[in-house]
C-alpha cells in the first residue's frame, strides 16, 4: 500500500512537469533559429543520427575475429571402453578477410554520415521555402489590414458626407460593400497564415500546439557567393554528392572483401583424447595377484584445415560487386551533371527575380500609392467619383501583391541556390 501511495505521489509531481517540457512555447523566432533548432532536435534528423551510430557499431563488430569453435565428445562401448575427446578450432581469418570487412563497414559509415549531411541540407531549404510562404502571406495580410483600416475610416468620412447631402447615398453603399470585401479578404488571408504556419511548424518538428511566431522580412536575403565559386563548392562538397562517393568507395570495397572471401583459409586445432580400453581377461599382477586387463591412454595433437578455393572462388559475388562499382560510377556522373544544371538555374531564378524587385522599388509602388492617396484626397475634398478611388484602390493592391510574390521570388531563389550549392548562406 505504502508503495502505492508512494508512486501516486510522483506520478501527481511529475506529470505537469512533463506536460511543461512538451508543451513549452518557442516564442518569436527568426529563419535561421528555427533551422538550428529544427536540425538539432527533428526526429527524421535524430533518427539518421542513430543510423550513424548503428554504422559505427557495424565497424566494431567488422574488426572482430571469428570466435574459437570448443569441440566436446565421448563414446562408450558395451564393454568397459570409453573414450573422451577435448579440441579447440581457431579460424586464422586469412588472406584480407578482416580488412575486406573493415572497409566496407568503414565506407557503408562515411556514407551514412553523408546522408545526414543531405538531410539537413535538404530540411534546410524546404523549410526555408516554407518560411517564404509564411512571410508572403503576411505581408498580404499587413497590406489587406492597413486598406481595410483605411476603409473603414472612409465608410465614416462618406456617411457623414451622405448626411449632409454632398454625395448620394450610393456611395455609402458601395463603400460598405468595399470594406466588407477586405474583411473577408483578411480572414481568408488570416486562416492561410494560420495553416502555413502550422504546416511550417510541421516541417521543422514542432509540436502543433507549440507557441511559435517567425520574425523577419522577405526583403532579408542573404549575399550569394560569385556563381564559380557556388559550382566549385556544390561540385566537390554538396552531401548528396558525397553520398555518392561513399557509395562508389564502398562498392570498390566489396569488390576487395568478396575477393578475399574466395581466397584459401586455414584454421588450427588442437585436442586432448583420454581413451580407456579393457580386454575382459584376468592377468597376473607382478604381486602374483590378477586383475582385469585394462588401461587408460593419453592423446594430444594438433592440426591444421585448409578451405582450397578449387570450385568456389566466390566468382559470382565479385562479378556482382565489380557490376554495382560501375553502375554507381554512372550515377555519379549523374549527380554532378544535375547538380550544374542546379545551380545555374537557382542563379538565373535569382537574376530574374531580383530585376523583378528593383523595378516595382525603382518605379512602381511608389507610384501606385501616391496615385492611390491623391485620388482618395481628391474624393474626400469632393473631386472624383467614390468608383475612381475603389479601382485605384484595388490597382494599389495588386502592385502590392505583385510585389510580395516577387519577393518571395527572390527568397524561393536564394533558397534554392543554398540547396543547389549545399552552403548555409544566411
Amino acid at each position: 500500500m505504502w508503495l502505492g501511495l508512494a508512486a501516486l505521489v510522483v506520478l501527481i509531481v511529475t506529470a505537469p512537469m512533463t506536460a511543461a517540457r512538451a508543451q513549452t512555447p518557442v516564442g518569436e523566432m527568426t529563419v535561421d533559429a528555427l533551422l538550428r533548432r529544427a536540425l538539432d532536435r527533428h526526429p527524421d534528423l535524430e533518427a539518421a543520427r542513430l543510423d550513424v551510430e548503428a554504422a559505427m557499431a557495424r565497424v566494431r563488430q567488422a574488426g572482430l575475429r571469428p570466435n574459437p569453435m570448443l569441440d566436446l565428445s565421448g563414446q562408450k562401448a558395451l564393454g568397459s571402453d570409453k573414450n573422451i575427446m577435448v579440441g579447440v578450432t581457431v579460424p586464422l581469418d586469412l588472406n584480407g578477410r578482416k580488412e575486406g570487412r573493415v572497409g566496407v563497414a568503414e565506407r557503408e559509415l562515411d556514407m551514412k554520415h553523408a546522408q545526414l549531411a543531405d538531410r539537413e541540407r535538404r530540411l534546410r531549404a524546404d523549410l526555408r521555402l516554407k518560411a517564404a510562404e509564411v512571410l508572403a502571406a503576411r505581408r498580404n495580410l499587413s497590406t489587406i489590414r492597413d486598406l481595410l483600416e483605411t476603409n473603414r475610416r472612409a465608410v465614416e468620412i462618406v456617411g457623414a458626407r451622405v448626411r449632409e447631402g454632398a454625395v448620394p447615398a450610393l456611395d455609402l453603399n458601395v463603400q460598405l460593400v468595399e470594406a466588407n470585401r477586405l474583411e473577408a479578404s483578411e480572414t481568408l488571408h488570416a486562416s492561410r497564415v494560420e495553416i502555413l504556419t502550422l504546416q511550417m511548424k510541421a516541417l521543422a518538428g514542432v509540436a502543433a500546439d507549440t507557441s511559435l511566431s517567425l520574425t523577419g522580412d522577405l526583403g532579408d536575403v542573404a549575399t550569394l557567393p560569385e556563381q564559380s565559386t557556388a559550382l566549385q563548392t556544390a561540385t566537390t562538397e554538396r552531401p548528396d554528392l558525397a553520398v555518392i562517393r561513399a557509395e562508389l568507395a564502398t562498392a570498390a570495397a566489396r569488390v576487395r572483401k568478396e575477393e578475399a572471401e574466395g581466397r584459401w583459409d586455414a584454421s588450427v586445432n588442437v585436442g586432448y583424447q583420454r581413451q580407456q580400453m579393457g580386454f575382459g581377461v584376468m592377468g597376473i599382477t607382478e604381486s602374483g595377484g590378477t586383475r582385469e586387463v585394462a588401461d587408460t591412454f593419453h592423446f594430444f595433437g594438433a592440426g591444421v584445415t585448409i578451405t582450397l578455393p578449387v570450385r568456389n572462388r566466390n566468382q559470382g559475388s565479385i562479378a556482382a560487386a565489380r557490376a554495382e562499382t560501375r553502375a554507381v560510377d554512372r550515377r555519379r556522373e549523374l549527380v554532378e551533371l544535375t547538380i550544374r544544371q542546379e545551380v545555374q538555374s537557382a542563379y538565373a531564378q535569382y537574376a530574374a527575380a531580383r530585376r523583378g524587385v528593383d523595378l516595382y522599388e525603382r518605379g512602381v509602388r511608389d507610384v501606385a500609392r501616391r496615385n492611390y492617396d491623391a485620388i482618395r484626397h481628391a474624393y474626400e475634398l469632393g473631386r472624383g467619383s467614390l468608383l475612381d478611388v475603389i479601382g485605384e484602390q484595388r490597382r494599389y493592391l495588386d502592385v502590392e501583391t505583385g510585389y510580395t510574390d516577387t519577393l518571395k521570388q527572390l527568397y524561393d531563389a536564394t533558397a534554392e541556390i543554398e540547396r543547389a550549392t549545399g552552403m548555409w548562406l544566411h
